[in-house]
């Protein structure tokens, strides 16, 4: 039986210019590990991993919370600058969006990038979410036991309820965010993300940023139809608002 083990951070060395790239909610990142890899090839400097829990068993996942992940964030962002780097830009779907726009917010960032960010999302929303991965976990149980969906929504309480504040008090304050910000979404995910990157494009207070719909894509846009020109679309901002790399 196949087992689980949490990934090992990604550090792709390149120029003194250093992107973060954050992932989604129950997900690892793999998500953004070919848009990592693509912008390393164009010499920046990339670091991602997975949040704690991420990739695990859900005894183990529902030990952590959305607070818990945003200190890892810092943590991230503090390797960087540890590290020398000054100009740091910040990459994030769905959950990783969220932690990005919280980044722009509370620290000094060269250029921040929201991907299907959600402007709210109920404890039922992410619940549809957990029980999916919960589904998923199955495979990787040693006793096969049936999906006990109540007893779950029960245990996952307060990491959803933590997880909707964390919604809530991340879109109080977007008018903090004064980086230049691409705000992107995917014109086949939920109409829900193409309200949310409206709203986010509106209250944050750049003076540089941009908004812009991919037609072929879902929630998962690094991975999808658009990937190529989503990619390009991505370089093009890091390089107008990051010394050339």
């Amino acid at each position: 039986m196949p087992k689980l083990i949490h990934p090992k951070p990604m550090f792709l060395k390149g120029s003194a210019q250093a992107v973060l790239l954050l992932h989604s909610y129950t997900s690892t990142y793999r998500d953004v590990k070919p848009l990592a890899v693509f912008l390393n090839q164009h010499q920046y400097t990339c670091y991602s991993f997975s949040y704690a829990g991420h990739g695990l068993m859900m005894d183990e996942f529902l030990k952590f919370n959305p607070n818990d992940w945003w200190q890892e964030v810092i943590q991230a962002y503090n390797f960087f600058i540890e590290q020398g780097y000054r100009e740091i830009a910040v990459i994030g779907i769905s959950l990783g969006a969220l932690l990005s726009l919280k980044l722009a917010e509370s620290f000094p960032i060269s250029a921040c990038i929201s991907m299907s960010a959600p402007q709210t999302r109920s404890v039922e929303d992410l619940f549809q979410r957990l029980s999916k991965y919960a589904e998923y976990l199955q495979q990787f149980e040693t006793d096969q036991q049936v999906l006990n969906i109540a007893q779950l929504y029960i245990k996952a309480q307060p990491q959803l309820e933590q997880f909707e504040n964390f919604v809530v008090s991340t879109m109080q304050n977007l008018n903090k965010i004064h980086a230049p910000t691409a705000t992107l979404f995917g014109k086949l995910d939920e109409a829900l993300y193409e309200q949310s990157a409206h709203y986010i494009f509106e209250q944050i207070s750049s003076s540089e940023k941009m908004i812009k719909a991919y037609p072929h894509s879902g929630h998962l846009m690094t991975l999808g139809q658009d990937q190529s020109i989503l990619f390009k679309d991505i370089l093009n901002f890091l390089n107008l608002h990051l010394s050339n790399a």
